[in-house]
């Protein structure tokens, strides 16, 4: 009989202890959002295809992505606009930059993290970037095209607290590239298919005759640190700090620095 009791309460443990993991699984819902954002972005550029100074300036940027949360992951996609005009102050000569940049990145909720203030997210980051330096002190030699394909890992750290009885989420996204397939012309051109002697430009021109890189070669590292605020009907608003420096050590050097403040709202879809 004892023997009889000791597994009847066996088995209403055991089904209690699933009934509340299924529960606890009932209980997620994946989220799954539209971002749209606008920002304000300051630059330091030394692009020695163009010139060997130092140009500083401020611009704009635009962002429209895809935020997805699953129960054991976070998967986000975006595409970014930059428009900026930094100038030089020693010659006075200024410069207009366009980039266009995508990304998609995938982190890992870990179980041992999930229950503690501060979780930490491992991932990755693939990224793709466009860019045009256009020089508008020159009559020649004024203009320069570019293009990256990155691999790196990322990481994510996030503290959720309330304020206010509101929800809220601090944070930070940090990445390094390992490999990344680069284009970079030894010069700048009047305009781009004389650097690849067409008169029409392909699409495929603009990453031809490029390299694979790492470190040594070619070194990045961004931060991205924002404040979540989750609204009561499911959307939410997201200030955004972007901080990133680039180096790229080819024939002729170039080196990027940026700092960017950007609001993003997040539509429940």
């Amino acid at each position: 009989m004892n023997k009889l009791l000791t597994f009847g309460f066996f088995i209403f443990i055991s089904y209690f202890q699933v009934l509340g993991q299924e529960n606890k699984a009932i209980d997620f819902q994946k989220q799954t959002h539209f971002i749209t954002g606008i920002g304000g972005s300051y630059v330091n550029v030394i692009d020695e295809g163009i010139s060997p100074l130092l140009y500083k300036g401020i611009g704009g940027n635009v962002i429209l992505g895809h935020f997805q949360e699953k129960e054991k992951s976070i998967n986000t996609s975006s595409a970014k606009f930059d428009f900026n005009n930094p100038s030089s102050s020693i010659s006075n000569a200024e410069m207009y930059t366009f980039r266009l940049e995508g990304h998609y990145q995938k982190f890992w909720k870990l179980e041992s993290q999930e229950e503690k203030k501060w979780k930490f997210r491992p991932g990755f980051d693939a990224s793709a970037k466009w860019a045009l330096r256009q020089h508008l002190s020159f009559t020649n030699n004024s203009q320069h095209i570019e293009t990256r394909f990155s691999i790196a890992p990322a990481l994510m750290i996030a503290r959720p607290f309330q304020l206010w009885n509101r929800n809220f989420e601090l944070g930070a996204f940090t990445s390094i590239p390992l490999l990344t397939y680069a284009t970079r012309p030894l010069f700048a051109s009047t305009r781009f298919p004389a650097s690849v002697n067409k008169e029409e430009v392909e699409f495929l021109d603009y990453i031809k005759q490029g390299e694979i890189i790492s470190f040594g070669s070619y070194f990045k590292w961004s931060v991205q640190y924002y404040l979540y605020f989750q609204l009561k009907n499911g959307n939410g608003l997201r200030l955004d700090y972007f901080w990133g420096y680039e180096n790229y050590k080819a024939q002729n050097p170039i080196q990027t620095g940026e700092h960017s403040l950007m609001i993003s709202t997040f539509f429940k879809i």
